[in-house]
C-alpha cells in the first residue's frame, strides 16, 4: 500500500522537465494511468506545454534525490542511469507500489524532439 507521500488514494509525485532543475508536484488518485497522469502534466505546465499534446509527453520513473536548493543543477535525461519508460496503460497504484520517498524527484517529463510535436493550432480549422 501507498503511503507516506500519499493520504488515501491520493499521490504527491514530484517531476522534472527533462532539462530543467526545478521540480514541481502533481496531485493524482493512485488508481488513475499514466496517461491521466500525462494530462494532469501538462495542466500544471500551461502555458509551457501550450505547444504539445499530452499523449506526446514521454514519462520516466526515476528516483532522484533533490539537493539544496542553491545546489541544484539542471538534469538530463541522458545523466539518470537507473531509469524505466512508462507505458500510458499503466496504473498508478502498479507504477508505484512501494512507499514514495521524500524530497526526491519521482518523473522526468521528455518533450517530444523539436519538429515531431503536432502544433495544436495546426490542428484548428
Amino acid at each position: 500500500m501507498l503511503r507516506n507521500t500519499m493520504t488515501d488514494n491520493l499521490l504527491t509525485l514530484f517531476c522534472l522537465v527533462d532539462g530543467d532543475s526545478v521540480p514541481f508536484s502533481v496531485d493524482i488518485d493512485a488508481s488513475k494511468t499514466v496517461d491521466h497522469l500525462k494530462d494532469a502534466i501538462k495542466s500544471k505546465k500551461t502555458p509551457r506545454f501550450d505547444d504539445v499534446a499530452a499523449d506526446e509527453l514521454t514519462l520516466w520513473r526515476v528516483s532522484i534525490p533533490l539537493v539544496p536548493k542553491k545546489d541544484r543543477k539542471d538534469i538530463s535525461l541522458g545523466e539518470v542511469s537507473s531509469k524505466e519508460e512508462l507505458d500510458e496503460t499503466d496504473d498508478l497504484s502498479d507504477v508505484f507500489q512501494d512507499k514514495l520517498p521524500k524530497k526526491t524527484i519521482h518523473i522526468i517529463v521528455q518533450r517530444p524532439p523539436p519538429g515531431n510535436s503536432t502544433h495544436l493550432s495546426l490542428l484548428e480549422p
